[in-house]
């Protein structure tokens, strides 16, 4: 009990391996846990402040979350002493057949470090995600998964600093699959969620509060289509198109139809806008051809003002509507969003040369997903429900 309370009151800029272990004598002993600390008391030698000790947590037995008999090892991400509580959390859900490990390569432990929210990646049962129609031994073995991550986000509410009006999921794969179901049944609990190559596979989804939603998805991507799939074997499921996916949080957000010039753009590896209100300067990333062509291709129409292609008359060379340098402006992403009435937000970014996967930093299809998804969910907050 005497190690778990020095380990929370350090708050090390390190990455632990919680377990049931650890947790379960502190709490079902009803000791007190230091949650938070002074930063400018850091590494001075002294003890608790007493802004720390105030928000000090007394349990009277094992919580939800250690009566699941799921309470094994994962990872624990916090940040340093500098960050003053309450701060963010975010939960990252690994894709099918990986575990929490995979986090790791996803860039979002150091980004927690830097922009200081905490970031937990715990595993799901038989490396699975029950997320509705998939996937795998999760939805064999009716796993609720569900029930478990409301305990788990319960858990380390009481026993860390954590905001509760900034609780993110982010996932990959099944592990967004699964972001999505958490966010249909329990959006009052969540500031935003990201999807990284993942669908909506909780066919009857009907949030009662806002939620904003970040999804990345990539255009070669044939294990989970963004275009979506009447069945995918792999899967055992039909797969729910980006767009599909997406409108039950557009519904509930009060978000218009993507009809307007800025709903759609062309955007660089950060992100960022590349292509310019009136679709004519020089150098954009993404032309407008190339963003009805990608619209096209999810079975999308395109939105007012962007123009289609040029048919030339005989004889005569349509000149290009911008002209693009494949080689020094590629086209990394297109963005779609309108602005929702209740001030959620839901993003589309659909990379054309991606494949299923996290997007890396280097290469062709290179795309600061980590960075992308905490620009636009770092400030969300919880709606509560209505």
């Amino acid at each position: 009990m005497g190690d778990v309370s020095a380990v929370r009151r350090r708050r090390a800029v390190t990455v632990w391996l919680l377990s049931l272990a650890l947790v379960t004598p502190a709490v079902s002993a009803g000791c007190g846990a230091i949650l938070d600390e002074d930063p400018s008391s850091a590494g001075a030698g002294g003890g608790p402040s007493p802004a720390a000790a105030a928000v000090a947590t007394q349990t009277s037995g094992p919580d939800a979350y250690e009566r699941s008999g799921r309470a094994g090892d994962f990872r624990l991400v916090l940040p340093g002493p500098e960050t003053a509580g309450p701060y963010p959390l975010v939960i990252a859900l690994h894709s099918l057949y990986h575990d929490g490990s995979e986090t790791t390569g996803w860039g979002l432990e150091q980004l927690a470090r830097t922009a200081g929210f905490a970031m937990v990646s715990p595993d799901g049962v038989g490396k699975s995600w029950n997320a509705g129609t998939c996937c795998d031994t999760a939805v064999k073995t009716g796993v609720d998964d569900v029930a478990w991550l409301h305990a788990l986000i319960q858990h380390l509410k009481t026993n860390y600093p954590i905001d509760p009006a900034r609780v993110i999921i982010i996932g990959l794969s099944n592990g967004g699959m699964m972001a999505y179901r958490y966010a249909c049944e329990h959006p009052e609990d969540l500031a935003g969620i990201a999807v990284v190559a993942g669908s909506l596979q909780q066919l009857d989804c009907r949030p009662d509060a806002p939620v904003s939603v970040v999804s990345v998805h990539g255009g070669k991507d044939g294990h989970v289509p963004a275009a979506g799939a009447d069945w995918q074997p792999t899967l055992g499921t039909p797969v729910t198109s980006t767009a599909r996916s997406l409108l039950p949080f557009r519904e509930v957000a009060r978000c218009p139809t993507t009809t307007g010039l800025g709903d759609v753009m062309g955007t660089g590896a950060d992100g960022a806008p590349r292509l310019s209100d009136t679709l004519s300067a020089g150098g954009a990333a993404v032309t407008p051809v190339q963003i009805r062509a990608a619209l096209a291709s999810l079975g999308l129409p395109a939105p007012a003002g962007v123009p289609a292609p040029a048919t030339p008359s005989a004889g005569v060379t349509a000149p290009a509507l911008v002209p693009v340098d494949p080689a020094t402006s590629p086209a990394y992403a297109i963005r779609t969003e309108t602005t929702c009435a209740t001030g959620a937000r839901v993003v589309d970014y659909y990379l054309p040369d991606a494949d299923h996967g996290w997007p890396g930093a280097l290469g062709p299809s290179a795309f600061a997903t980590a960075s992308v998804i905490w620009q636009l969910l770092g400030s969300a907050r919880a709606h509560p429900a209505r």
